[in-house]
């Protein structure tokens, strides 16, 4: 299956991290070789696991509709349900929950769920499963829990007939199932992968873009296969392209009658003949025709970050449960990273540390770090601690009153998910500047108190003082910006004040900056703490 997507990195961060599945092949849409294609699999890529995407940043989004592959159904082992309920619950993927579909030796236990760019997607727990390879060594993911290939995939057409004809007359299936409007299909290869037609009279026509597959390959043995194949289609009407060679399979494309589009691959060369097994999908590859031009091309596209593997030091010291990939519970927090800007010399050793306040998340603060420092690193954790469903960094006992214990334990917890991303994203060690706002800018003082020069800098954001330290804090070399209102109605001028002076008494270099937008962010005061912080991080200011 290849599929339309919009973030690069937030789509390695679901199917190679929360899915597990391996990325087997990065490189070029071989048409549009300033875009990703991006080929996720098992260990070797073996046909029958591919899911391939092209990435576009800022993509729009599709519509699933009439004459499209609206849904891709992964398999797994029946007993991997539960755990795959949990996971995606722990990783605030909604999702239907397992319900079951057929009955007798053709039951599944089905949990249907969309990726970040809504994408339609089933696991299906299958015992046709137990004959699929998959992924070994996935970062949180047992061998017997990881996901075995595809399932199966669900057209949606306009009409059973044409399409009909062309998987079974064509293509070589067998109707298995005919429940009127749905009717499903087994391929000639191995059990358990399946093609589910539905018909829908009069709905809606798909709209390309992400969230929507833009084609899907039937894997063919040989080239003469193919050629054989090719000719049937042709015969049928279909008007099948030539045969278009894509380095790792040779490729014939044609629109089925409900306007689909169908890919007939090879199985050979496969993905292992440009790199070894055991890097597979480290590097950019690039078809020869673009190879001189691979600097240019490099230039454009966004690097892309794989969570560490089993074994790596960030591992082995992540709490239970993580890391498993870049953007869930990776380092032990739910987080997102995004490396710095191409040509941001200036601010690319910075990284902003972005910390929300209460009920805020993993994505909450990156349009501020964008606006605070164009072209900075950006890492965003999501508080662990959960108050009335709403994230927070540590716990309160009341309005402006913390839980101490508590605060010390997850300022430590921080302290290890900051030094941790700073060994697996290759950060500048020194590099480091929190920026919170009111339960994120708590967290961060605490972490200016408690773990002095973990930081290079901080900016706080209408925040309190989170405890007064019994011994001497050295912050003589830690510049910090304190944003605050004597409006708010919920940190009182007093605290922000005391707040200062007490950071000042342990040395460090103050600037605050009183607005009138009571306990929020304003224009002004990003204003002022994007010019301070430009201040911090370039050479005279400029």
């Amino acid at each position: 299956m290849t599929a339309i997507a919009s973030d690069p990195q937030r789509n390695v961060d679901f199917y190679a991290g929360l899915l597990g599945l391996r990325l087997v092949k990065r490189t070029v849409n071989f048409d549009d070789p300033e875009t990703y294609h991006l080929y996720y699999g098992d260990d070797v890529g073996s046909p029958g696991s591919i899911m391939t995407f092209f990435p576009w940043p800022g993509a729009r989004r599709g519509r699933v509709g009439s004459g499209q592959v609206a849904m891709v159904a992964f398999s797994v082992l029946p007993s991997a349900i539960d755990f795959w309920l949990d996971r995606l619950t722990r990783h605030g993927i909604e999702h239907s929950g397992a319900w079951a579909r057929f009955d007798g030796g053709e039951a599944e236990l089905v949990i249907s769920f969309e990726d970040h760019d809504g994408t339609m997607l089933e696991i299906v727990g299958h015992f046709g499963a137990a004959n699929r390879r998959g992924r070994l060594g996935a970062p949180g993911i047992p061998p017997e829990e990881a996901l075995r290939g595809f399932h199966g995939v669900t057209l949606w057409v306009s009409a059973h007939e044409g399409t009909g004809a062309t998987l079974v007359e064509t293509l070589g299936l067998t109707m298995i199932r005919d429940d009127g409007e749905t009717r499903r299909y087994l391929t000639a290869g191995e059990a358990g992968q399946f093609v589910t037609v539905h018909a829908r009279s009069g709905g809606r026509a798909g709209m390309s873009g992400a969230g929507t597959v833009h084609h899907v390959a039937w894997a063919v043995e040989s080239d003469s296969v193919e050629l054989e194949v090719r000719e049937r289609v042709e015969r049928a009407g279909l008007s099948p392209t030539s045969v278009i060679d894509r380095t790792y399979f040779r490729s014939v494309y044609f629109r089925e009658q409900s306007g689909i589009l169908f890919e007939l691959a090879t199985n050979q060369p496969g993905f292992l003949v440009d790199e070894p097994m055991d890097t597979l999908g480290e590097q950019l590859m690039l078809p020869p025709r673009y190879e001189s031009a691979r600097e240019a091309i490099e230039s454009v596209l966004p690097p892309l970050h794989l969570a560490p593997p089993q074994g790596t030091a960030a591992l082995d010291a992540a709490a239970a449960g993580g890391p498993e990939d870049v953007s869930a519970d990776a380092l032990g927090f739910a987080h997102r990273y995004l490396p710095p800007t191409a040509g941001a010399e200036s601010v690319g050793a910075t990284t902003l540390l972005l910390l929300h306040g209460t009920g805020g998340d993993e994505e909450d603060l990156i349009p501020l770090g964008r606006e605070l420092l164009p072209g900075a690193g950006l890492l965003s954790p999501r508080g662990q601690v959960l108050e009335n469903g709403a994230p927070r960094f540590f716990r309160r006992l009341a309005e402006g009153v913390f839980d101490q214990e508590d605060l010390a334990k997850r300022t430590d917890d921080l302290a290890v998910f900051i030094r941790q991303a700073i060994v697996n994203y290759r950060l500048e060690k020194d590099g480091v500047i929190a920026v919170g706002f009111s339960n994120g800018a708590n967290i961060a003082a605490s972490l200016l108190l408690k773990h002095p020069g973990l930081l290079r800098a901080a900016v706080l954001l209408s925040p309190m003082i989170p405890f007064r330290p019994d011994k001497d804090v050295d912050l003589s070399r830690t510049p910090v910006f304190i944003g605050a209102s004597r409006a708010d109605h919920i940190v009182p001028p007093d605290q922000t004040t005391a707040l200062a002076s007490m950071l000042r008494d342990y040395g460090a270099e103050v600037m605050l900056h009183w607005g009138s937008g009571g306990h929020a962010i304003t224009q002004t005061e990003i204003k002022a703490a994007g010019e301070w912080l430009v201040g911090q991080v370039t050479p005279s200011g400029v």
